[in-house]
């Protein structure tokens, strides 16, 4: 007796997993550009938010203690790992401040060697605490 097989059904899986291994890739490298994006953007809102607030201060000293307290307050998502802050720059002949902040992220699907990212981010306001001299 001949057993004859249907060879359609071939290409159908063929595609599917052809497709898969080339799909499932893609959908984890979007989740890593996705959290990359997103930390982009928190800290770029941190930094402006941070020199913001040093603005409205009267010297670099108090500017310095305002952005500490604020770090140590501020609570990270569950990714984040390590906020700084660095370079304070409390210019009063340019009457601006200026700084930059970093935040290390641990990624959702690591790649080798690349499980962790750091972005960082500079902003810059102008002074508006400006003492008056007598």
């Amino acid at each position: 007796m001949k057993v004859f097989r249907r060879k359609k059904g071939n290409a159908l899986i063929e595609s599917i997993v052809g497709v898969g291994i080339v799909f499932v890739p893609i959908v984890l490298m979007a989740a890593d550009l996705a959290v990359m994006f997103h930390a982009a953007h928190l800290n770029e809102e941190f930094a402006e938010q941070l020199a913001r607030l040093c603005a409205t201060l009267p010297d670099r000293a108090n500017a310095a203690q305002a952005c500490s307290d604020v770090i140590k307050q501020y609570k990270l998502p569950a990714n984040a790992s390590d906020l700084r802050y660095s370079e304070l720059a409390f210019d009063l002949g340019n009457q601006e401040v200026s700084l930059t902040t970093s935040l290390r992220v641990s990624l959702p699907v690591p790649f080798p060697g690349f499980d962790h990212l750091t972005v960082s981010a500079n902003a810059r306001q102008p002074i508006v605490s400006i003492p008056v001299s007598p």
